[in-house]
């Protein structure tokens, strides 16, 4: 594997850390339009923050089962295509039950993705104290997300509106996967 691959691999592994923790944190912002928007019933709205959160932590729990089974080269693919496709059905729902829906979908996306990224960053390193370093990038990179959730839904909802909340994922997925792929 050259250095640039290797690198590469990197740094869509810190993405998709990024991405799964940011999208735990950010739809809190958009409560407030879903309800306006989409006619949200409270409970309507709480699924929007726990469906995602609830289908995460129930396909985490085999993921990485699942990431040593396919190989994390195609459960990261697959937990992206995943992720990013119902991030765009999130951005295009016309109602909270395709909203809520697609949430869980997304969670269990990000679920199959979180692992592999690990995974595949941690195969790249040429050494034990690259690998430990990896690993702290890779966890920064989540929580920088976590972090990031409510600054970055609180600038787009307020730019745009709560669909561009799910709309990034989608045009950082795609150039992701393709990436990869490649």
């Amino acid at each position: 594997m050259t250095v640039e691959h290797r690198r590469g691999v990197v740094v869509l592994a810190l993405i998709a850390a990024f991405m799964v923790f940011v999208d735990g944190t950010i739809v809190n912002l958009t409560l407030a339009q879903l309800a306006s928007h989409l006619h949200a019933s409270r409970s309507e709205l709480e699924w929007a923050v726990n469906a995602y959160t609830l289908s995460f932590a129930a396909v985490m729990l085999g993921a990485g089962a699942i990431t040593d089974t396919l190989g994390a080269k195609w459960a990261f693919v697959a937990g992206l295509l995943v992720f990013t496709a119902s991030s765009a059905v999130c951005a295009s729902a016309t109602s909270m039950l395709v909203l809520n829906f697609a949430r869980l979908v997304q969670g269990a996306g990000s679920a199959l993705l979180l692992p592999s990224a690990l995974v595949l960053a941690t195969a790249s390193a040429t050494d034990e104290q690259a690998r430990n370093r990896l690993v702290g990038w890779w966890a920064a990179a989540g929580g920088v997300g976590m972090a990031a959730g409510p600054l970055l839904g609180g600038a787009l909802v307020a730019l745009a509106n709560w669909r561009a909340v799910f709309a990034v994922n989608v045009v950082i997925g795609i150039p992701a996967a393709l990436w990869r792929a490649r």
